[in-house]
């Protein structure tokens, strides 16, 4: 019975002696997980500081269109005339904006031509036409689309709008004593200078079937010109 109580009492301590020596050694290392977590942050990078860039906005005086859809107005320049000369042209034309990218236009221009090749190698004696057949007059209606509109930057701070376009369409013109229904493509570049003023160069072909040189003979007659016109 003794040695029963001797053996339990030396069980107890036991027990109590690994205890103690389990809790010593978990004391022991909380000091060292604490070094490892400490050195785990000390090796992450650092946060990375973002700097925002000092853009100052640039101020750029936009030139307008106004919202009226009708434009008028005149223009100048040069016309090849076939088998003839070139010779200063004037006309006006007038256009209606359907759409930011479609309008119709209407043109009527004046040239009077010069002599022909013909004529000149042959002195005065010889005129293929009077004074007043010379007179070259056409009008057209033409559909035209805005291909490239965009802007025309003048400077830093002035920027104007632009656009590049295409024209087509039909007409007549009056040459020679003859009335010829006349068909024209060209294409052209405009600048809005001010809400209600803009600048336009032009480039177009009219081409017409003509019996003053030979027969049956189809003919260009090439437009370079330059106009202003008016928003309303």
């Amino acid at each position: 019975m003794e040695n029963r109580i001797e053996h339990f009492l030396l069980s107890q301590k036991s027990a109590r002696n690994g205890l103690t020596a389990l809790m010593l050694t978990g004391i022991g290392a909380l000091p060292l997980q604490a070094l490892a977590a400490e050195s785990a942050a000390d090796d992450k990078p650092a946060p990375v500081q973002v700097i925002a860039p000092e853009v100052q906005p640039r101020t750029i005086k936009e030139a307008d269109i106004d919202a009226e859809f009708f434009e008028v107005g005149g223009f100048a320049g040069l016309l090849s005339i076939d088998n003839f000369s070139t010779e200063p042209l004037i006309g006006v034309s007038a256009a209606f904006h359907a759409t930011e990218d479609f309008f119709i236009q209407f043109n009527y221009g004046m040239a009077e031509a010069g002599l022909t090749s013909f004529e000149e190698l042959s002195g005065s004696n010889v005129r293929l036409l009077s004074s007043s057949d010379r007179d070259f007059t056409y009008y057209d209606f033409l559909l035209g689309y805005n291909i490239f509109p965009g802007e025309i930057f003048f400077s830093d701070t002035l920027a104007f709008n632009s656009a590049f376009y295409l024209v087509g369409g039909v007409g007549n013109t009056e040459f020679g004593g003859e009335n010829n229904f006349t068909t024209t493509f060209g294409t052209g570049f405009r600048v809005v200078l001010l809400d209600w003023l803009t600048v336009h160069v032009d480039f177009r072909d009219h081409m017409f079937k003509s019996d003053l040189i030979r027969e049956s003979q189809l003919t260009h007659n090439i437009e370079l010109s330059s106009g202003v016109t008016l928003f309303f």
